[in-house]
């Protein structure tokens, strides 16, 4: 889609929102919609990264590289209240 082609479908979407929505409680559910649509995200991995991310930690299990479930409760517990 070009430039022009995504500038005119903007224009429609504005358009339709303009001659359709007549409430305030639709408008303001419309702008909560778009600020979702458009929230970053602080981890957005692409699948790859997913991917490898999983096998080193496949491997670091398999080299015994980890932190068993009991040595976890027992680390939280000294920060805990």
């Amino acid at each position: 889609m070009t430039v022009l082609e995504l500038n005119a479908k903007k224009a429609e979407l504005v358009q339709s929102i303009i001659s359709n929505i007549n409430s305030e409680e639709a408008i303001n559910e419309l702008l909560l919609f778009v600020e979702q649509l458009t929230l970053k995200f602080p981890c957005q991995y692409t699948e790859d990264e997913i991917k490898i991310s999983a096998l080193e930690a496949i491997r670091q299990m398999k080299e015994g590289k980890y932190t068993s479930h009991e040595e976890m409760k027992r680390f939280t517990e000294e920060y805990t209240v």
